[in-house]
């Protein structure tokens, strides 16, 4: 079987269906960074598992509306997140997310119910709601972006000062190896890239898509250019 072709084979029908009408038909992204945001939690350097893994993150609210979003990449295969959890440890409230166990859908879609779904950077194979892949059976947001990040986002409001606790659940059926926010490997353009990762922000706005290398080159330049103009002058 073509490398191309693992995703679908790995992906549920339905959802394939739905994800075919999302590729571009022109060139895709080339191996993008991940978002710039607050970052509160990242996957890089964990060894990869298909079983379901418990994360738990603290952090203090900086503002009285916080944007809780996770980023995803997996060039080869999926990853899959479920019961997503942000309580106020300070207060003892309860859940504050909206559609955390993603029971409320819809399936098949890339925003869940609760959420808004995030692809200014052009990732393709986005994320969906599925239905038995989470722990126990339960509903899971199942992601494959290649080579650049998609994510979901929900504003949550907060307490400046008080101490959170996000809990979330992750798994991803890529095989062995290591979460990494690149592809190293020298495949930038398709499925067969080994870029992996998720990332997990909680800060005042939502996370942005990073200046791209190149970009950074021709804006370093066009700042040089600058400056050596005003030294003429």
């Amino acid at each position: 079987m073509a490398r191309s072709s693992l995703k679908f084979a790995a992906l549920p029908l339905a959802a394939g269906m739905l994800l075919a009408t999302h590729l571009p038909a022109s060139a895709g992204p080339s191996n993008l960074p991940p978002p710039v945001g607050t970052v509160i939690y990242q996957l890089t350097g964990q060894s990869i598992s298909g079983t379901y893994q418990t994360a738990v993150v603290d952090f203090n609210a900086t503002s009285t509306a916080t944007n809780l979003a996770f980023a995803f990449r997996e060039d080869p295969a999926f990853l899959e997140l479920a019961n997503v959890s942000l309580v106020d440890v300070t207060t003892s409230s309860g859940n504050l997310v909206t559609n955390g166990d993603f029971a409320a859908g819809p399936v098949g879609a890339n925003q869940p119910n609760g959420w808004q779904y995030l692809n200014t950077f052009g990732a393709s194979f986005a994320g969906v709601v599925e239905t038995g892949c989470g722990p126990g059976g339960t509903n899971c947001y199942y992601d494959g972006a290649v080579q650049a990040y998609d994510g979901i986002n929900q504003v949550i409001t907060t307490t400046v000062g008080d101490h959170y606790e996000l809990s979330f659940d992750y798994a991803d059926n890529g095989g062995p190896g290591t979460y990494q926010p690149l592809s190293t490997n020298g495949d930038v353009s398709d499925t067969g890239g080994n870029g992996r990762d998720m990332y997990v922000y909680a800060g005042d706005t939502v996370p942005v898509r990073a200046p791209e290398p190149a970009s950074m080159v021709l804006l370093g330049g066009g700042l040089a250019a600058l400056g050596l103009l005003r030294r003429r002058r």
